[in-house]
């Protein structure tokens, strides 16, 4: 019999048997343990005054005394401390790779695997284990990662915009409180750090006609990569998108339907017949711009390098934005068709669905320079209509019959 008194408080566990109508040592009692019987404990609250019996799920006596044990040791506060400490400190034990592993799964669970999730996993698998790998001694746990190493870092991050380094330090602070959600950390490193400055102002940026022809021209003599390149300028396709075009998304009517790879909306564009013509003749199977050898987010990044490779060749090194000038980069095709689309009188909410935003307010956003440009514009031109026409006020018919 297991016992433990706290204070006034007497609890007992005992330890008896059940013997089955067969069993030939029956005759021996409730207290025999050398059977095969099925084991039972009759446990004693002083607290409440109630006694119970329940099975110990387990036909040895050794195991039944186990559990009778246990049950005595959740009252024992000393022993109630320690198996708490060790909980906490069993769950400090998460390896970085582990944690990051099972914060992209829940973000695939809940969002899906889409651009958000690629984002955050080449940053959190592959920029901090690249990291780690340098560092001596190398932070193993998760519970071993302090503020100092996300400030050093998120040093070395080079992105070119600061946008984007924002952006990827508000995933860093999201996962560190998912961390401590688990309970694998107390605290989130993450919390007493200031997130990056950003600058005001819109960032999208368009190549001029001019840019574009001379890109397009450096893009003659390689077939796949001028039909890559027009395929995105005149759908407005992410580069994502682009690289898991499918035969099968181009209808007989020259209308592409496909599912953003970002966001999960359909999107919908018709192409002009000259990229009809490429996209119908370049070499590959259903899929001619992902590689079958290497991962998605490999080939997305050589394309990334062929466009930038593309934008030095045609002698494109820096474009301006309302924040200062910048770097040109392969989203700047998807804003080029956007805005193109606009200055040609095509309605925002078409252009919206024609990018595959989900409402029309994010569409404003991005594009509201040019949006305001054309409004401008409608207005002037209004004007000039009613100058010309020179229409008589309600104030001068007034006047007249008087």
């Amino acid at each position: 019999m297991a016992t433990i008194e706290t204070g006034n408080v007497t609890r007992t566990a005992t330890v008896f048997v059940r013997h089955s109508a067969d069993c030939k040592h029956a005759a021996r009692g409730p207290q025999w343990k050398n059977c095969n019987c099925r084991k039972w404990l009759l446990l004693y609250d002083g607290a409440t005054k109630q006694q119970g019996k329940v099975s110990a799920k387990t036909r040895s006596w050794a195991e039944a005394e186990t559990k009778a044990n246990e049950w005595i040791d959740k009252f024992d506060p000393l022993k109630v401390e320690l198996a708490q400490l060790k909980a906490v400190k069993e769950a400090q034990a998460v390896k970085i790779e582990d944690a990051v592993a099972a914060y992209l799964k829940d973000m695939i669970v809940r969002l899906g695997d889409n651009g958000t999730v690629a984002r955050n996993r080449t940053l959190l698998e592959t920029k901090l284990n690249d990291w780690l790998a340098k560092q001596d001694p190398r932070p193993a746990l998760i519970s071993e990662l302090t503020a100092t190493h996300l400030m050093n870092w998120r040093a070395t991050w080079n992105y070119g915009s600061d946008l984007t380094a924002a952006i990827g330090f508000d995933a860093v602070k999201t996962f560190c409180k998912f961390c401590v959600g688990q309970g694998w950390i107390t605290l989130s490193p993450a919390a007493s750090i200031k997130r990056p400055k950003i600058k005001r102002g819109n960032r999208t940026a368009t190549f001029s006609d001019k840019q574009y022809d001379a890109i397009l021209e450096a893009s003659h003599g390689n077939q796949r990569l001028e039909t890559f390149l027009e395929l995105l300028r005149w759908s407005g396709m992410a580069l994502v998108d682009g690289v898991l075009f499918n035969r099968k998304m181009l209808g007989e009517d020259g209308v592409l339907r496909y599912t953003r790879k970002k966001t999960g909306t359909l999107a919908t564009v018709k192409l002009p017949e000259h990229v009809l013509v490429l996209l119908r003749s370049v070499e590959g199977g259903a899929q001619p711009f992902l590689r079958n050898d290497v991962s998605l987010d490999g080939s997305v990044s050589e394309w990334r390098r062929d466009l930038q490779g593309l934008f030095t060749k045609a002698g494109i090194t820096v474009v301006q934005t309302e924040i200062g000038p910048r770097p040109p980069h392969p989203h700047m095709l998807r804003d080029t068709c956007a805005v193109w689309f606009l200055r040609q009188g095509v309605g925002i909410h078409s252009v919206s669905k024609l990018l595959g935003h989900s409402n029309v307010a994010i569409t404003s956003k991005h594009y509201a320079p040019w949006v305001k440009e054309l409004e401008k514009a409608h207005i002037e031109e209004l004007g000039a209509a009613l100058d010309a026409a020179k229409p008589k006020s309600s104030g001068e018919k007034v006047r007249a019959i008087r």
